[in-house]
């Protein structure tokens, strides 16, 4: 199997809306079971099922004080992987951040999260039955905005605590963003 079809995975945003007076967006993005999948391997690059995932978010940011209160809440639609008959059951997400810019570089907060599976695993591969999993976690959020070269690139370090675990694993989690964007930038509107 090629290295090309072995990193595919692919999740396309199909809609979306940003309102300058209102800043929501609202998303719906379609994961397609394509890439390298292996019944009985530990770990895989591909979900090898369909799925559809449908978020709102919302920012509201003060340029004068600094402070950027950001969420996004939505729910993930799994299909079935046909290689374990099973389906993992509709799932529930939030995200929040309340952060502080310190100019235009450097930025710091509080961030958390919440995940719910508010239906149960199905399928003739669901040999644990339902098995509805639960997460929640609270953390540490720092933020560094740089030029290399003329592109603006945006490094963002996470840090999460996780507590009220049911039926998934709990511990610590990090993240590390980095950001940029690929071709020329827009002309800038004076």
């Amino acid at each position: 199997m090629s290295v090309v079809k072995r990193l595919l995975s692919a999740s396309a945003t199909v809609a979306g809306l940003w309102c300058v007076a209102a800043p929501l967006t609202a998303n719906a993005s379609v994961n397609v079971p394509i890439g390298d999948y292996q019944k009985g391997q530990l770990a895989n690059l591909s979900f090898n099922r369909w799925a559809g995932d449908f978020t709102l978010a919302g920012t509201w940011f003060n340029p004068e004080t600094g402070f950027d209160i950001s969420g996004a809440a939505g729910f993930t639609f799994n299909g079935e992987n046909p290689a374990t008959d099973y389906r993992t059951g509709t799932e529930f997400h939030a995200e929040w951040a309340v952060t502080k810019h310190f100019g235009q570089e450097f930025s710091a907060g509080v961030a958390g999260y919440f995940y719910q599976q508010v239906t149960g695993d199905s399928g003739a591969g669901a040999r644990l039955g339902p098995f509805k999993g639960r997460i929640a976690a609270i953390g540490g959020t720092m933020g560094y905005n740089f030029k290399m070269a003329e592109t603006p690139v945006s490094l963002t370090l996470k840090v999460f605590q996780e507590f009220g675990a049911k039926n998934r694993p709990e511990g610590t989690a990090g993240f590390v963003t980095i950001a940029f964007p690929i071709g020329t930038p827009p002309a800038q509107v004076k």
